[in-house]
């Protein structure tokens, strides 16, 4: 049984007779006969009732029940056709947070894709609790978070870091070195960017002293400044996304929050084709980080601070 005969068979119930049959494969009467009866010799029975003076065809009981094994045996054999290109291509499921894949990392992502045409991206945002599962779970590939929680079959190293800083609308009275002591509780836009910014803030600010509002994602932050006198505080890829509007501003402050870590989570137990396509997208995500000035490029002593 070939592709050609079990091919010719399907044309010839598509366009009811043998002549549009051959019209459509750009072959002979003849040779379609040929094929529907080499064929119906090999499966040993009749797919199509022969009657003189008829030129539609009719199938027998035979030829209906063969139809859908009939699609089914061509779909096959072309994906066995395709075997060796699917084998060329790498896919990458990406779980990160919001900022991280919405801000930081997209020029990558857009890179990858315009330059690897064999290279697939799944990308998914997710919350940093979330993700640690899913890369545990093997669910994702690899994950981008800014805490770190302890899973035993999880990797977590970090990758780059973002300095904070002071934003909010350009006709607020505040500036460059601005000391938190300075800066009005009631008006802040607080979004809580891990444990250890958590603890930074509370240190300034009594956590009895309530925030005009509290979000959790970068892109709703930005939403709530647009009135003078609200403030934030937020890492440079947020900024750099608030960037088209000109109404916002960002300054230093004189006391400032750590620098936001960002960790890569893995899991410690990968395929060698995982681990190929991960170690593929390291090279280019070391490379993309030490080409973007708002990006810090993680070293050991980072850590230290």
């Amino acid at each position: 049984m070939t592709y050609e005969q079990v091919e010719t068979f399907l044309t010839v119930v598509t366009y009811g007779t043998i002549s549009a049959a051959a019209n459509h494969l750009y072959v002979s009467q003849s040779t379609v006969s040929t094929r529907i009866r080499q064929l119906e010799d090999e499966l040993g029975t009749a797919l199509l009732y022969r009657q003189k003076g008829h030129r539609t065809i009719d199938l027998t009981a035979c030829g209906n029940a063969f139809i859908p094994m009939a699609a089914q045996w061509t779909q096959l054999w072309k994906n066995t056709q395709n075997l060796k290109d699917l084998a060329d291509i790498r896919t990458l499921t990406i779980a990160s947070i919001d900022s991280v894949n919405n801000c930081t990392l997209v020029p990558l992502f857009n890179y990858l894709i315009d330059n690897n045409p064999e290279f697939k991206l799944r990308i998914h945002t997710h919350h940093s609790n979330e993700i640690h599962g899913l890369v545990e779970s093997h669910s994702a590939d690899i994950g981008y978070v800014f805490s770190q929680i302890n899973y035993p079959d999880i990797i977590s190293r970090p990758v780059y870091r973002e300095k904070m800083y002071l934003v909010c609308h350009k006709d607020s009275p505040y500036q460059d070195d601005m000391k938190c002591s300075d800066l009005d509780p009631s008006k802040e836009v607080f979004l809580r960017w891990g444990q250890d910014y958590q603890s930074w803030h509370d240190r300034h600010w009594s956590p009895e002293n309530y925030s005009a509002v509290t979000v959790n994602t970068g892109s709703t932050l930005q939403r709530f400044l647009d009135r003078p006198g609200r403030w934030a505080i937020a890492p440079m890829s947020i900024i750099h996304q608030m960037k088209y509007n000109q109404a916002f501003v960002h300054y230093t402050l004189h006391e400032p929050p750590q620098p936001r870590m960002c960790y890569e989570l893995v899991n410690r137990y990968l395929s060698a084709r995982q681990r190929s396509s991960i170690n593929f997208f390291r090279e280019e995500l070391e490379k993309f980080v030490r080409s973007n000035e708002d990006i810090c490029v993680f070293e050991p002593w980072m850590l230290d601070e």
